[in-house]
């Protein structure tokens, strides 16, 4: 099942022409390596290998998990991919969600509230090979479908029992995606470590952390999104969480170079069909 949504993730990402055709291995670094989690934020938390190929995705678990905080480390091989957690809702079958897929990235606002209201979703990571992708969340007793956005492939993971107390995941800032717009707090975010990314508004949000020059201001992001022309100011690292239902939280882990970041969501309206960063939804930021 391929859904549409890594294309919406990568360097040139203000231009209709670019977002249908970016890919993810234009990205930067993005996420730390395993080396690097030793004495981490997520100590005392069990964690979830995934190995992503063009074949399969494979879970260190197997397809069974006891419910509770749980870091997922996402690997992948040639070319970068992207993890997606999810679970559809009783009765709807991954072969109505990929049409409508489709169609709610063609505007149709119907597809979208179905996409939107029958599915929950609860995160993810970017990937590429050496650089791990990283991200935290607490799982309650359910059925899950982990996605490999790239591939086209996924797998199933049973979550049972009652959530434990586990430890916190120490982040060092926080992202909220409200109905147009992001709130920050940490003045300025890290430019490495773990973030916690929340969806506080009535419909689905992913935020995308897209490198510009230092100096990009606000009326030129208004300007590119009027011409939808590729604006100069434009770099290349950016890495995206995965994409957050209302009310649910990601702990999310990246690496990236300081600088001015753009920090904007791309799923599509469910009044409008178009995507959320033309109605507003972005925000410049520092990161260091």
């Amino acid at each position: 099942m391929n859904i549409p949504i890594r294309a919406r993730a990568a360097a040139a990402v203000l231009t209709a022409t670019a977002l249908g055709a970016a890919s993810l291995a234009a990205a930067d670094a993005t996420t730390a390596s395993f080396q690097d989690s030793r004495h981490s934020a997520t100590d005392g938390i069990p964690t979830v290998v995934v190995r992503m190929s063009d074949s399969a995705v494979h879970l260190s678990v197997g397809h069974r998990l006891h419910a509770g905080r749980v870091e997922f480390r996402v690997r992948a091989k040639s070319g970068g991919d992207a993890l997606q957690l999810m679970r559809l809702h009783k009765g709807y079958t991954m072969r109505e969600a990929q049409r409508d897929f489709n169609k709610a990235f063609g505007g149709d606002t119907d597809a979208i509230k179905r996409v939107d209201r029958r599915i929950t979703f609860l995160g993810g990571a970017q990937a590429r090979p050496g650089h791990p992708g990283r991200f935290a969340v607490v799982l309650h007793a359910g059925r899950f479908i982990v996605l490999s956005q790239n591939a086209d492939k996924f797998t199933r993971l049973r979550v049972f029992g009652t959530p434990p107390d586990r430890p916190t995941v120490r982040s060092s800032g926080s992202i909220t995606a409200f109905t147009y717009g992001f709130g920050v707090t940490g003045a300025p975010l890290p430019n490495k470590g773990w973030t916690s990314v929340s969806d506080r508004s009535d419909q689905p949000h992913v935020v995308i952390f897209q490198h510009v020059k230092d100096g990009t201001t606000a009326r030129q992001v208004r300007r590119a999104l009027r011409s939808q022309q590729q604006p100069p100011w434009l770099l290349k690292a950016n890495t995206s969480t995965g994409v957050l239902s209302p009310n649910r939280r990601e702990v999310f882990h990246y690496n990236l170079p300081a600088g001015r970041y753009l920090l904007l969501c791309y799923w599509p309206d469910d009044d409008t069909g178009m995507p959320h960063y033309l109605m507003g939804m972005w925000k410049l930021v520092n990161l260091r």
